[in-house]
């Protein structure tokens, strides 16, 4: 797809790679539709996005409101002529064991992080079809591989793996002219560990490595214009995926230092987090000294067979 003069519609765009997304989309001349729950943080990311010459539009709603996913899509029909691409990014989580999370704040990551999509992708797909779109689909290294202290997003995630799959191939056989792909990172820097919700009354330990948003977003920008079934950013996210699948006893054990590491936070949480609060502030990286992905640098180059 040539995306000069496309237009497209991305959720949890107040921040990260959401708003990464959109500026490198800008850059490529598509006029954007940026959703959210933080009016502050998405009216800082249009007027960056406008500085690049094209349109943007702010929706502020959460992805688990139907009706406001439905009316972020009309806008973008009536006043942009249509809808090319849906990058569906937002995601929220809760930290701590499966025992200590309370289950209105487990419901609410699946509710947010699966469910969103789902809907994002329902509201979409008819506008897409008529002019031939594409849906890039943020996931993570979690689709694949458990991370314990982060069960419900892990669930989120995987649950999120198999229904793009499984729509991938309904739109296939239904000759549906939408593509669908899935890009799954591992840690990435963004402001969203700053506001992680904890059933534990502390911060999680930030994770050692990290991937800046703007990596993620250059590969996000990639399948919108060469779409392709699910591309894992960078090497230590491939490493982990086939360790997880070839070496699993060692990987449980690693995955569980891995645990204890985010638990091993003592800084104080405040508030109820992002899970139940609207945190983007327009921010792209979260302090963790995110750095580039060689190899997802190489996929963007390589066309696939």
């Amino acid at each position: 797809m040539d995306l000069h003069g496309k237009v497209a519609l991305v959720t949890g765009a107040s921040s990260g790679v959401g708003a990464a997304v959109a500026e490198q989309l800008a850059d490529e001349g598509v006029a954007v539709v940026l959703l959210a729950r933080n009016r502050e943080g998405l009216e800082r990311v249009a007027r960056r996005v406008r500085r690049r010459g094209v349109r943007a539009l702010v929706a502020v709603a959460d992805v688990t409101d139907r009706d406001a996913l439905a009316a972020a899509v009309a806008r973008c029909e009536a006043e942009l002529g249509g809808l090319d691409v849906l990058v569906s990014n937002a995601a929220a989580m809760v930290f701590g064991r499966f025992e200590e999370v309370a289950a209105e704040d487990f419901d609410r990551t699946v509710a947010v992080t699966f469910t969103g999509a789902v809907n994002a992708i329902r509201a979409a797909l008819p506008a897409l079809a008529r002019r031939r779109g594409t849906i890039v689909v943020v996931g993570s290294t979690m689709t694949s591989v458990p991370l314990p202290t982060f069960s419900s997003y892990t669930a989120a995630k995987h649950a999120l793996r198999g229904f793009a799959a499984a729509l991938r191939v309904e739109l296939r056989g239904a000759g549906e002219p939408v593509t669908l792909s899935l890009v799954n990172p591992g840690p990435i820097d963004t402001p969203l560990w700053r506001h992680t919700t904890t059933a534990t009354g502390r911060r999680p330990r930030h994770p050692p490595d990290a991937y800046t948003p703007e990596a993620v977003a250059a590969v996000v920008v990639d399948c919108a214009r060469r779409p392709r079934a699910e591309v894992t950013v960078g090497a230590e996210g491939w490493l982990m995926e086939r360790g997880w699948r070839l070496a699993r006893p060692v990987a449980e054990r690693v995955l569980g230092l891995v645990g204890r590491l985010y638990a091993s936070g003592r800084e104080p949480a405040r508030g109820p987090g992002a899970l139940w609060e609207p945190s983007g502030t327009g921010d792209l990286r979260g302090g963790l000294h995110g750095r580039p992905s060689v190899t997802a640098a190489a996929q963007r180059r390589v066309r696939p067979g």
